[in-house]
């Protein structure tokens, strides 16, 4: 029976998704598959900070954050900045691997896979170092010379990681990994039994249902530029918060007969299920959910870096549309109440962008990595060494 550790981070709920997804799959293959939050591993004080940190720089600076994410991509990976960063956690997760003895280390985000690579530089681990992707595009953080494989959404991802250096072989194109409860057959029933779903969710099925979804922290609008409008349009909300519970104490003061209001939940894929529309933030988990349900998007306020790409890729696609603001999203959804057809539109091009499998797809290929031998570095340095 084979081992595989899968290291996520707790910076929204995406990463996560992606790593329970993969595990899903591993586990049906009799393989054992543990999931571990990289943020947890992390000294008290500076995960308060990290995490703080970007929902702030997220919610109140969105172009601060913006050059951060250029910055960081074009940090050298030999340089000492680059070096510090894969060495933040290296105590904690070099005990973790020596206590699970994985055969394959897989993330999906990068600080742990870098941290990894360290740890393979200097002779510490000796098994397959795995990067899995969850955004549509590949930011230079992912590039690191003691990577062994990576798992990909499209070929522009792939072409990233080429242009920084990575041998086209090591690259699989297999898209974002999704849990069963995505899968073309989990969709079809959940599809069939949208009229019981809505009515479930106390709402009627005889009127448009948009559902409000701001991502992992809850980082979508204020409620006060939504409350005129919902009260006004006739149609009805399934409005999402996630963590952010004084968002969700705001919206709840609008809930009512045509407006439900949910902090963090587990049945995200019944209330796209019950939706004809969603709001939400472009992050990569959610993108690919949202079109395997074959659900319309309107990207709210995209963030410069990985949320632009993907809403860009979103839109190409002709799934999604952008809105910068509230009322932008609002004039479309006033749209298409007169236009109905352009949502069905929209629901069919979800149908034409291959989005399943992947979780599966890449679950297999670990395995067959499994055992594979690994590149060994010229030096081995003490584990005392490194930094901590």
């Amino acid at each position: 029976m084979r081992s595989v550790l899968l290291l996520t981070a707790s910076f929204g709920a995406g990463h996560n998704q992606a790593a329970y997804a993969v595990q899903e799959a591993l586990r049906e293959r009799g393989a054992t598959a543990e999931v571990v939050d990289y943020v947890s591993l992390l000294n008290p004080a500076l995960r308060s900070f990290a995490k703080f940190s970007l929902i702030q720089g997220v919610q109140k600076a969105p172009g601060l954050y913006g050059l951060f994410y250029k910055s960081m991509s074009r940090i050298e990976p030999d340089s000492p900045l680059q070096r510090y960063v894969n060495h933040i956690g290296i105590t904690r997760i070099q005990d973790y691997i020596e206590a699970f003895s994985p055969d394959v280390i897989a993330s999906t985000f990068p600080t742990p896979m870098g941290v990894v690579g360290e740890l393979r530089r200097h002779g510490e681990v000796n098994v397959p170092n795995v990067a899995i992707v969850t955004d549509y595009t590949a930011h230079r953080q992912w590039f690191h010379e003691y990577a062994d494989h990576y798992f990909v959404a499209t070929s522009e991802v792939k072409d990233d990681l080429i242009s920084y250096g990575v041998d086209a072989d090591m690259i699989d194109v297999f898209g974002i990994p999704l849990r069963r409860k995505f899968s073309a057959d989990a969709v079809r029933t959940l599809r069939s039994k949208r009229r019981e779903l809505v009515q479930q969710f106390g709402l009627s099925p005889d009127f448009p249902i948009v559902l409000l979804m701001g991502g992992g922290s809850g980082v979508l609008a204020e409620p006060g530029d939504w409350e005129t409008f919902i009260q006004d349009s006739g149609m009805q909300y399934l409005v999402v918060c996630g963590q952010n519970r004084r968002m969700e104490r705001r919206f709840a003061q609008l809930a009512g007969p045509r407006v439900r209001v949910y902090g963090f939940t587990s049945e995200i894929d019944k209330l796209m299920a019950a939706s004809d529309v969603i709001v939400t933030k472009p992050g990569g988990l959610t993108l690919t959910e949202s079109m395997a349900m074959g659900i319309p998007m309107i990207l709210f306020k995209p963030i410069p870096g990985q949320e632009v790409i993907n809403a860009d890729f979103a839109v190409r696609a002709g799934v999604a549309v952008r809105a910068q603001h509230a009322k932008e999203a609002q004039q479309f959804l006033s749209k298409v109440q007169r236009h109905p057809e352009i949502l069905e539109r929209m629901r069919k091009a979800a149908t034409q962008v291959p989005v399943l499998g992947a979780a599966q797809n890449i679950a297999s290929r670990i395995l067959d990595l499994a055992g594979n031998e690994v590149r060994q570095s010229a030096t081995s340095v003490p584990s005392e060494v490194l930094m901590t």
